[in-house]
């Protein structure tokens, strides 16, 4: 087994609302499923352990304001609003929905003191951002973590 493969076995999720253990192989075929603790829909999961914050975005389902907000609200009382990685490695498209939660993401961990960045972009919302010159309102990184 190669060490990239180790680490990923090491990862596990939980909800970015209540820090709830998610299952480890949660489906990421249209996910609409609530979390088990706190029932709420699940548009994003947090990665751990890891040294940054880091969202996955799950497909199928753009959140709406109040769900980012509390994402944000929760990440401030945890400190985890330094470093804010979305990772969008799992997502073929993205909505201008989904695009506009993520400028207000962006904002409200800025303004907080914290850096966010947008990762794993697959070549087709890749050429979405650029064309919409999102890359002056998002640092965009190559790599997923």
């Amino acid at each position: 087994m190669t060490t990239q493969s180790n680490e990923r076995e090491r990862v596990s999720y939980e909800c970015p609302l209540c820090g709830n253990t998610l299952p480890h192989a949660v489906s990421l075929a249209p996910y609409d499923a609530p979390c088990s603790e706190c029932g709420t829909r699940l548009w994003c999961r947090q990665r751990v352990p890891s040294d940054a914050t880091v969202l996955e975005a799950m497909p199928g389902h753009s959140p709406e304001l109040w769900e980012v907000e509390r994402v944000v609200e929760r990440l401030a009382k945890t400190g985890g609003l330094d470093r804010v990685l979305f990772d969008l490695s799992h997502l073929d498209v993205v909505s201008s929905s989904l695009i506009a939660r993520l400028v207000t993401m962006s904002r409200e961990v800025r303004a907080s003191g914290g850096d966010f960045y947008l990762v794993g972009l697959r070549p087709v919302v890749r050429e979405t951002f650029d064309r919409l010159r999102l890359a002056k309102v998002f640092t965009i990184l190559d790599d997923a973590p």
